[in-house]
Formats: C-alpha cells, structure tokens, sequence
C-alpha cells in the first residue's frame, strides 16, 4: 500500500520562515526611512527650485517686478507680483490679483527646514540658520534677480530638522537661472553635483 504524501509545512519550518522574514524586515527599515526621508527633501527642493524658475518667467512676461517669498520657517512659499509693495504679504493686501502661487508643504515635505543665504558661499558647508518668514527674490522684467549678492537670496539648501538627509543645494545666478545640485557629488564626475 502506498502512504499518502504531507502537504504543507511543520511548525518548525514555519517559525525559521517567520524568524528569517523578521530579520530581513529588520535589516530593511533604516535604509527604506533613509530612502523616504531623502524623497522628502528632494520634493521640498524641487517645489522651491520650480517656484523661483515660475518667478522668473511671470516677471519676464508680465514686465514687472515678481517675488519669490517664503512665507515660514519651513518650505512654504509664494509668489506675486509687486506693484508698489516690498513683499508678498503687502502685494495680498493691496490686491488678491498680485498672488500668483502659493505652496504649502504638506506631508512629507513639512519635515524639511530650508536655509538660505545672500551669498553662495562654500556649497560644501551646510547652512544652519532657518529661513525667516519674508525671505526671498524679486526678479525684474527681464528675469534677473534684484539686489544680486546684497539682500536677494543666492543659495538655498534644504535637509530634514535631524540633518540627517541627503542635503540638496540650490543656486540662483546672476541671471536668475537656478540649479539644484548635491554639495557630496563632484561637477567633474557626476553633473548634479555642486564642487
């Protein structure tokens, strides 16, 4: 007489496949928070970098002085045209036609605090201060940035409050172009990179 044959698996065989699925999942948490963190900053850059690009071609088309404003110490920002007003807060009261764009950082893109500064300075050093509320350009009508190297931000980077992301950079020239690069990464080998 033939034995029927077992199907399925022994508690034993089953408890190293969960022991061995444990540890893996294990293993695989800090690099996938890592990974999630560094999309978070990336997201807030590129917000941030398409923001000044749109501030730049609305001033060029429209003729008249545009500001990219943030609006916290986060990645929040916005963007109007200046009639007669120094900022954006200003251009609302005294028309809702001079906001053109608002960004508010949401989900994961509220975890990142942005830095700026008036000059680029040594990419390769993080900047530490905080962006306060008002800080921003103002391109011309022909798309450069006003007050270039005085009081217009030239640099802005961006990383989580803990510092322990992918930092990104983004530069603005004199011309109003911007460029987001990676201050890890060399020009010369790799061309997101800022050194």
């Amino acid at each position: 007489m033939m034995g029927h044959a077992r199907a399925g698996f022994t508690l034993i065989e089953m408890l190293v496949s969960l022991a061995v699925l444990g540890t893996l999942l294990l293993l695989g948490v800090p690099p996938f928070r890592q990974w999630l963190r560094n999309t978070h900053i990336r997201t807030a850059a590129e917000s941030i970098q398409n923001g000044l690009r749109y501030a730049r071609v609305e001033a060029s088309s429209r003729g008249a002085p545009v500001r990219f404003e943030f609006q916290s110490s986060g990645a929040d920002w916005t963007v109007c045209v200046l009639a007669s007003t120094p900022s954006c807060d200003k251009a609302q009261e005294a028309s809702a036609d001079n906001m053109l764009q608002r960004f508010v950082a949401a989900g994961g893109a509220q975890e990142v605090y942005p830095s700026a500064s008036t000059s680029v300075g040594d990419v390769s050093i993080a900047l530490t201060d905080m962006i306060r509320a008002g800080a921003g350009v103002t391109f011309n009508a022909l798309g450069r940035p006003l007050d270039w190297g005085a009081t217009a931000i030239q640099r802005v980077d961006a990383n989580t409050a803990r510092a322990d992301g992918r930092r990104l950079v983004i530069l603005i020239s004199a011309g109003g172009m911007t460029r987001l690069c990676d201050p890890a990464l060399r020009i010369t080998t790799n061309p997101q990179g800022c050194l």
